[in-house]
């Protein structure tokens, strides 16, 4: 994305070089008050000189100054005075004040465009400048208000411009004149350079340097906010140069062959405007040069521009003198002054040329043994003159790149490798070693979440060996999908998969069956249910399929059975899933196609409460992932034993997988695995008795979006909140009718669990009685029709929650203590299930000896006036006490007799008689 930058007039200066200008404005008024000053203005090209120059103008005249302004050219080098006299004539035409001081100016325009021959002679010069002087005072500088004189690119002038500034510093006019000398210090003539570093010592010449704006300046170049992301990457790359700086900016939002951006944008012509006068040799070393690269080397740029090293040094000296180049801390080697000017010039040399001049970069690297990413992009850029062996290099540059954590290059030299193979007819680069090749460089996109990337790489890939071969093409295209899938990229992978289908069918009925059994794993991965009617034709063609392809149509079977709430369906297909996938565990590292299958069989046990199975077939899938580097898997491989850790009551366990999981789906864009991820850690600290820390993201890296609430993240959000003991915030995640936090209903195999958060929450908060056996009732239907202990459990728990609604505190504690058992005591709701039976047991004990001898005498007072039904303020009015003395009794009242509200105790009260 583009750009649009505030630099669009001189007046913008202001805002960018504010200060300089405000130190000159302060010299403008010395010199108006009638005091001479000469200025030196330094910086190198794009710092922004000129703008100053001419914010400095306007400036000047606005204080009633005269203006001259001259400005230098290689061209007018060896022209005489040029820019004097281009200043002297323009003020003589539009502002020069009539009389006396008109004819000195007209005098002096003609002194300095008819110079005698032989002007160069000591003898005759110093007479001649002080005539020069002489009239100059006489003429422009006897402006009433000051004159301010403009001499800009002075490192162009001629000796002589450069001698009449030693005159006016070392002899100052007695009149208000006021000379800046704007000049790139690289280029200055020594001499120049000298007149004016004597000038500063002796106090007659101000030095002022523009170097690199700071970040917040090129903020305010840009119309940028100081925190703007891209600002960094712009400020690295310009390194606080403005003119770069905004050509970076707006080179974003332009479109077209990335070399005519730079040759026919306005800083190509700029740019270029430097080498317009370059004899024939230094602008083929120059373009040489730039064929190599920022950073070049003599003897490299001697080969590739075909000259001698001799020659290649004078044109660099050249080169160096007119600042295009600049001297490297390492002997022999030198840079370009900025990327951008070596990207104009490379952009101006002949394409022909150009493309013989990157097979003799390539030459001349693979003779030196260079490392294949330096040699990589001249192959790419050698036109027809690549050879077989090239693609070898182009693999080798992708690895690296892959190896280096580079993903995005390594796609592109991968991509370069796989066309230069088809084109020079030699696939030696793709072959076995090829395969790993490609699927690293996908795992590593994958990793970064650039589906993008992947399809088109896949394109490639297919098109190349692996595509060729039908049995590899169907691997390739199963794996590829399995990705794209798992990145959320369900419509690319479903097109893919949809694609090849025909084409694999005809080739077996087994290739066909391991597609469209891909085609139902790719929804499973992208967070989607497939369609139960779909998976039972899969596992009704299975007959004959290799075990892990029956595997894995079973437990896709199985999970939309779970999911249905058939339990006896999904039983029967996960058991067979099971052994299937079981079978071919012989100690091996699974294979890709098994790893997803035993991913979708994890998930579906966990859902059924079978935590061992689920526990060993995730880890088994989970260590082929790691091993293979698919990282495209751990999102649901973590949340899934995330998950089982926690309902298995290993809390540490399941927070160490979670948080690897959700770093790995906030890179990948996979919100949805961030949601659980979260869910899972919310409800795993609230039962250590921890808030949940804030989640982590990754910056510039964080590619998952906000993703709705799911029934089982609200169920986890509703533990976490219940266990913290805010049961208000439960009953809004898990109420349907309620609007603000509306989750779908519970699917069945949670139901259960969902109505007994419900009646929990419902208890706390002192629902009617009536809601709480409604509650108690759904979720005694829902655990029937699963038929899952671990769902009994949950029913057992509303039950228990109904009856404490109605203080029947010895019926719930038998209930607790049979989902306890059922629960077992490590799992979250076992734990539950055992302190509500505690709870409700010391309840019943209390009530049978009535508890109020516990009572202090002062809190005896306070229950006695709370059960006559008063409220805080009359009891602290009675008592001679504060409300909040009252509230604190009331605390310990309701610990002490085992009631939890004021309701409870007026009954306990009125039992008690």
């Amino acid at each position: 994305m583009g750009i649009t930058t505030t630099i669009t007039g001189p007046n913008t200066v202001i805002t960018v070089r504010a200060a300089e200008l405000a130190r000159l404005t302060e010299l403008v008024r010395a010199a108006r008050d009638g005091r001479p000053v000469v200025v030196e203005l330094t910086g190198d090209p794009g710092t922004g000189k000129t703008r100053l120059l001419t914010a400095l103008a306007r400036e000047a005249r606005g204080q009633g100054l005269a203006v001259l302004h001259g400005r230098c050219s290689e061209a007018e080098a060896r022209a005489p005075f040029h820019p004097l006299v281009q200043a002297l004539t323009a003020w003589r035409g539009t502002a020069a004040e009539a009389g006396a001081g008109a004819a000195a100016t007209a005098a002096l325009v003609e002194a300095l465009t008819d110079v005698p021959p032989g002007a160069e002679q000591p003898v005759w010069r110093s007479p001649f400048f002080a005539g020069v002087r002489r009239l100059l005072t006489t003429g422009p500088a006897a402006s009433s208000g000051g004159t301010l004189l403009l001499l800009d690119d002075f490192h162009w002038a001629d000796a002589g411009s450069a001698r009449l500034v030693e005159t006016l510093i070392r002899w100052p006019v007695d009149r208000g004149l006021m000379v800046v000398v704007a000049h790139r210090p690289r280029q200055a003539p020594v001499a120049l350079r000298a007149v004016l570093q004597q000038g500063g010592e002796l106090g007659a010449v101000e030095s002022i340097v523009l170097g690199a704006l700071p970040a917040h300046r090129c903020a305010e170049v840009l119309g940028l906010r100081a925190d703007a992301p891209e600002l960094p990457r712009l400020y690295a790359r310009s390194g606080g140069n403005p003119l770069y700086l905004t050509a970076l900016a707006e080179a974003g939002s332009l479109t077209g062959d990335a070399l005519d951006l730079w040759t026919s944008s306005s800083l190509g012509a700029r740019l270029l405007a430097e080498t317009e006068l370059l004899p024939a040799v230094p602008r083929r070393v120059v373009h040489a040069a730039a064929v190599l690269g920022s950073v070049f080397d003599i003897d490299a740029v001697a080969e590739v521009a075909e000259t001698s090293r001799d020659e290649a040094c004078r044109a660099l000296s050249e080169l160096r003198r007119r600042d295009l180049v600049r001297a490297t801390a390492q002997p022999g080697v030198l840079e370009f002054r900025h990327p951008l000017l070596r990207g104009c010039l490379y952009a101006d040399a002949d394409a022909c040329w150009r493309s013989g001049a990157h097979r003799r970069a390539r030459d001349r690297f693979a003779r030196l043994g260079l490392p294949a990413l330096d040699i990589a992009p001249h192959i790419e850029r050698a036109g027809s003159g690549t050879r077989p062996a090239d693609a070898e290099v182009l693999a080798a540059a992708a690895r690296a790149c892959a190896q280096t954590g580079r993903p995005a290059e390594a796609a592109h030299w991968l991509k370069s490798a796989l066309r230069l193979g088809r084109r020079t007819g030699d696939d030696s680069g793709a072959g076995p070693a090829g395969t790993e090749l490609w699927k690293q460089v996908v795992r590593a996109l994958a990793a970064e979440g650039d589906a993008e990337r992947i399809v088109a790489l896949s394109a490639e890939v297919l098109a190349g060996p692996d595509g060729r071969s039908p049995r590899l093409r169907v691997r390739a295209v199963a794996f590829l999908a399995a990705v794209l899938a798992a990145l959320g990229h369900d419509e690319g992978a479903q097109a893919l998969l949809a694609a090849e289908l025909p084409a694999a069918q005809a080739v077996s009925p087994a290739t066909g069956l391991l597609l469209r059994v891909g085609q139902q794993l790719g929804k499973v991965l992208a967070g989607q249910v497939p369609a139960r009617a779909d998976v039972e034709v899969l596992v009704h063609g299975t007959d004959g399929a290799d075990p892990v392809t029956t595997g894995g149509a079973l437990g896709l079977a199985g999970l939309c059975a779970v999911l249905d709430g058939d339990m006896c369906a999904a039983e029967m297909s996960l058991d067979a899933a099971a052994q299937a996938l079981d079978e071919v565990d012989s100690g091996r590292q699974a294979g890709e196609q098994e790893a997803g299958h035993l991913l979708v069989l994890s998930w579906a046990e966990a859902l059924m409460g079978w935590y061992g199975p689920a526990y060993g077939h995730a880890e088994r899938a989970l260590t082929a992932v790691r091993g293979r580097g698919d990282t495209h898997f751990l999102p649901p491989l973590l949340d899934t034993l995330g998950y089982v850790h926690y309902q298995s009551g290993r809390l540490a366990d399941a927070l160490s997988a979670v948080r690897e999981g959700s770093a790995a789906a906030r890179a990948m864009g996979r919100g949805d695995h961030v949601a659980l991820s979260d869910a899972i850690t919310a409800a795993a600290w609230a039962q250590l008795g921890r808030t949940s820390p804030r989640p982590a993201t990754t910056g510039a890296h964080d590619r998952a979006a906000p993703e709705p609430r799911t029934p089982l993240n609200a169920l986890l959000l509703a533990e976490a909140s219940l266990a913290s003991g805010e049961a208000g915030a439960a009953l809004a995640l898990l109420l349907p009718e309620r609007d603000a936090w509306r989750v779908s209903e519970p699917v069945a195999v949670f139901a259960a669990r969902n109505y007994e958060l419900l009646a929990a929450a419902a208890v706390q908060t002192e629902t009617d009685a009536d809601t709480l056996d409604a509650w108690a009732e759904r979720a005694a239907e829902a655990a029937s029709t699963v038929g899952l202990v671990e769902q009994s459990g949950h029913a057992l728990l509303a039950r228990g929650h109904a009856f404490m609604g109605r203080e029947l505190t010895a019926e719930a504690a038998r209930c607790y203590g049979e989902a306890q058992r059922l629960f077992g005591d490590s799992s979250p709701a076992g734990a539950r299930a055992r302190e509500l039976a505690r709870s409700a047991v010391r309840l019943t004990d209390r009530r049978e000896s009535s508890g109020l001898d516990e009572l202090t005498l002062r809190e005896r007072e306070v229950a006695d006036l709370a059960g006559e039904g008063l409220k805080t303020k009359d009891i602290a009015g009675r008592l001679r006490v504060s409300p909040r003395t009252v509230d604190v009794h009331l605390t310990h009242i309701y610990s002490k007799l085992g009631v939890n509200s004021r309701a409870a105790l007026v009954r306990l009260m009125a039992l008690a008689g």
